[in-house]
């Protein structure tokens, strides 16, 4: 699975045949195709393999005292993962549009992400380390808005970002905590300051 990741980082996946993943593994066409029978196979076991590291850091920060600490470790993971399944992000409308089951399965995963980042911010809030919700879905406004940043932030990077690679992830993990700022306490903004500003 690890060529086939690298394949599908270097080259996208309309580029990449399983003949071509075989090859790379020295491997005959037929014997990967009986256990991956096609693409499409192959992408939704990546995926599966990403979810399951991304459910380990969520089910992780559940158990942990909440923090801004804690939301930036386990944000900054979660970014390295999906840059490291980066062709998922970047493809991401024809896989979903090609795959059902991926559709499918990562539309019931959103409301499972949505509310965990709710419950996030209310603990951030009894923490106070932001401050009540001036509107009742200001919350939920709040978790679609990084959702959203999360599913697409690597295809910005791929096209306007031209500092380092190595600093991509840092540049747009800061974009998407930043979006806290405006909500932040006192107490919440200098946590803040404490994390990045003296990065």
């Amino acid at each position: 699975m690890a060529k086939a990741k690298e394949l599908y980082n270097q080259q996208g996946t309309d580029s990449i045949t399983v003949r071509h993943i075989a090859s790379e593994l020295t491997m005959s066409h037929g014997n990967l195709c009986y256990h991956f029978p096609n693409t499409d196979s192959i992408i939704q076991a990546l995926y599966i393999d990403l979810v399951e590291k991304l459910n380990g850091l969520f089910a992780g920060m559940e158990t942990t005292s909440s923090s801004l600490q804690v939301l930036y470790d386990t944000s900054f993971k979660g970014f390295e993962l999906l840059y490291e399944y980066r062709f998922l992000m970047l493809d991401f409308v024809r896989i979903m549009r090609s795959i059902p089951a991926i559709n499918q399965h990562f539309k019931q995963l959103m409301l499972v992400r949505k509310l965990q980042m709710i419950q996030t911010f209310k603990d951030l809030e009894t923490d106070g380390l932001i401050r009540s919700p001036l509107f009742p879905d200001q919350y939920e406004l709040l978790t679609e808005h990084l959702l959203t940043f999360g599913d697409f932030w690597i295809a910005r990077a791929e096209i306007v970002y031209e500092g380092e690679v190595n600093n991509r992830i840092q540049h747009y993990h800061r974009i998407f905590l930043s979006s806290l700022i405006p909500i932040l306490t006192e107490r919440g903004l200098e946590e803040w300051n404490r994390l990045f500003i003296s990065k």
